[in-house]
């Protein structure tokens, strides 16, 4: 049971949206947010006080008042005129993660809502309803958040026991009441950061499976071409003050099981395996920090305006995602250079000219076959996709005739960050079968008994004969099963520990 009171960790937001666990809020939460919506109380019986979004327009509409007849009426326009981003919906696990996040940044206490409205989030993630919620277009979460709040009312459409519904419909399905806004809760359930919040957390959950799995396929890439692996060795690593660096350096030295001092040869591989560490090391780095950077903010309040329990108000930028933009931003760009390094690993794998028993492109049959050439072209195509893919969170655009000028881009941003980890995941998984493929061609000294151990334990995971084969599914496979943590289970039955 996760229990909201205005703190949360990513290992919760996993929980919850991949694992279904169920969720309450605190009665502490409930008293504080009482004392909010008391406030808020106060400020529509006065009509002597002009609090955004509570008594007023939006945007550039802050200035027209509102009459008490229409406060209500006014959060149900909020979320249905807000509700108008398009495409694809988002996944479950996306719209799960948002909704505790949201539930949770209004357990604070500082909205101004009913301790009822963080209930219906609560219910609904309790009972399996979940809002369909286009992404494009919705440059911060404003409009993605909308179609989320549409359900809470019973509009909108959602999904429940595999089923799209309307709103009302999947709600009855569950014996659940729509929810009637009250002043401030249309609002409040649309500001604030929850989509890329969600969406950063699932990615860090995720690039933190990935950078360990490309140490192991690292590592065994460099078990069948590197010669010199003193370039891991602990001493090199001392004069460093880069302990990330430090890590995948460690790792790589269990798995190779062999010394790794200074040789009498002074060859040097090529930089794609001579620079692991450095390049792998530095993707952990940005985990840390994006890390930091969306737990502070799964304990954060994330509204506009935001509503003391001591009835004082403040018009503030609290809403704005621009911390997490730039995180998923600087992740998005060093996951870019472990598929780059990864892609180089892959075309040095498929050359057969220095070897006297691996044909060019691991065939079986040279002429006939064509082995797996075009898969090194996935790899790399898929490497120029996220080149391109680029960086968001810099840029910005102007709407409300002004008024709101600068934009975080957050929701996009973590958008092609999960788009760019599922084509590093592929480009990942290119280099794991080519290490295969050749581990199977090779007469050159054995693996050490982890790096085969994870060779046999993927081998059966997988259909993946060694004449010619339609590649894809093979492919799409195996970066399932470096997802799914296959890799590390490997491992797990080996005296290696992966940091």
């Amino acid at each position: 049971m996760i229990e909201l009171d205005g703190t949360l960790t990513i290992a919760d937001v996993i929980a919850v949206a991949r694992n279904n666990e169920p969720v309450r809020v605190t009665s502490d939460a409930v008293t504080t947010m009482q004392a909010s919506r008391d406030a808020v109380k106060e400020i529509v019986d006065s009509d002597e006080r002009h609090v955004y979004g509570v008594n007023t327009g939006l945007g550039d509409l802050q200035n027209v008042s509102v009459s008490r007849e229409q406060l209500r009426q006014m959060q149900q326009n909020i979320i249905e005129s807000h509700a108008a981003s398009v495409g694809d919906p988002a996944s479950t696990e996306v719209v799960r993660a948002a909704m505790l996040v949201r539930a949770n940044a209004l357990a604070i206490g500082v909205s101004g809502v009913r301790p009822a409205l963080v209930e219906q989030y609560c219910a609904l993630l309790n009972a399996g309803v979940h809002p369909q919620v286009p992404l494009g277009g919705s440059s911060d979460d404003l409009a993605a958040a909308a179609h989320i709040a549409l359900v809470l009312t019973g509009k909108g459409e959602a999904e429940v026991a595999g089923e799209i519904r309307e709103g009302s419909t999947a709600l009855k399905t569950v014996d659940i009441s729509p929810l009637q806004f009250e002043p401030k809760e249309g609002l409040a359930s649309i500001s604030g950061t929850p989509i890329m919040t969600a969406m950063l957390a699932l990615a860090i959950h995720d690039a933190a499976t990935l950078v360990r799995a490309a140490d192991v396929i690292g590592a065994l890439s460099f078990s069948l071409l590197g010669d010199a692996s003193e370039t891991f060795s602990e001493r090199v690593f001392s004069v460093r003050a880069h302990d990330p660096h430090a890590i995948s350096a460690s790792n790589i030295r269990s798995l190779l099981g062999e010394s790794t001092e200074q040789s009498l040869r002074m060859k040097q591989d090529p930089l794609s395996l001579r620079v692991i560490p450095q390049v792998h090391g530095t993707v952990r780095r940005h985990i840390d920090f994006a890390r930091t950077v969306v737990e502070n903010e799964l304990q954060s309040a994330s509204d506009n305006p935001l509503v003391f329990p001591d009835g004082e108000t403040y018009s503030c930028g609290a809403f704005n995602g621009q911390s997490i933009a730039s995180a998923a931003d600087t992740l998005s760009s060093v996951l870019t250079k472990l598929g780059s390094i990864s892609e180089s690993r892959t075309r040095q794998l498929l050359d057969g000219e220095e070897s006297d028993d691996v044909a060019s492109f691991l065939t079986v049959r040279p002429g006939a076959e064509s082995g797996l050439m075009i898969a090194q072209y996935t790899a790399a195509g898929l490497l120029a996709e996220s080149i391109i893919d680029g960086s968001i969170s810099d840029h910005s655009i102007t709407v409300s005739s002004g008024q709101e000028d600068i934009h975080s881009m957050g929701t996009i941003a973590t958008r092609t960050l999960h788009q760019l980890l599922t084509k590093v995941q592929h480009i990942l998984a290119i280099e794991l079968l080519c290490t295969i493929r050749r581990a199977q061609l090779t007469s050159d000294p054995p693996l050490s008994d982890s790096l085969q151990t994870v060779i046999d334990y993927v081998e059966q995971s997988i259909d993946f004969p060694r004449e010619d084969t339609q590649l894809s599914d093979v492919i799409d496979t195996t970066a399932d099963s470096i997802m799914n943590g296959d890799i590390q289970t490997a491992i797990a039955q080996t005296d290696v520990q992966l940091e």
